[in-house]
């Protein structure tokens, strides 16, 4: 994954999903925590597409914090280093392998939607996206 190659609002994101992790004293970053942050972002994209498909933003969100609120905790020595999860990793992989096939120079906020309503992952975000019918062929 090629930094460069991330818009401004995709790095807003990454760095409020590190926040969002720390928060919820997660020791790894994942896709709901990126997912969480694109949904937070001020005039942000990700929740007018959303909005668009009329999926209720609020309750979306709701569930989503739900989920984070679930997943392990830690405390301790280490609390504080944080890693970025094999499986987001693969999604911003994934992301950007989306924008170069739709010819996009940068990696946007819809790239990381697709890239996660393709996730085939057993996880939170995955099975919200399953729930309220976000679809690759939806968001595109």
């Amino acid at each position: 994954m090629d930094p460069n190659k991330l818009t401004q609002k995709v790095r807003e994101a990454l760095s409020a999903s590190q926040a969002i992790a720390r928060k919820h004293r997660h020791q790894s970053v994942d896709a709901e925590h990126l997912l969480l942050a694109t949904l937070q972002q001020p005039d942000g994209l990700a929740p007018r597409l959303l909005a668009r498909m009329q999926v209720p933003v609020p309750e979306f969100v709701g569930r989503l914090v739900q989920e984070l609120d679930r997943l392990p905790q830690v405390s301790g020595d280490g609390a504080d280093q944080l890693y970025i999860s094999g499986r987001l990793n693969r999604i911003l992989i994934q992301a950007q392998d989306g924008a170069e096939r739709l010819k996009d120079d940068f990696v946007s906020v819809e790239h990381l939607l697709i890239a996660l309503a393709e996730d085939t992952a057993d996880a939170p975000s995955t099975k919200l996206f399953r729930e309220f019918g976000l679809t690759k062929d939806r968001l595109l």
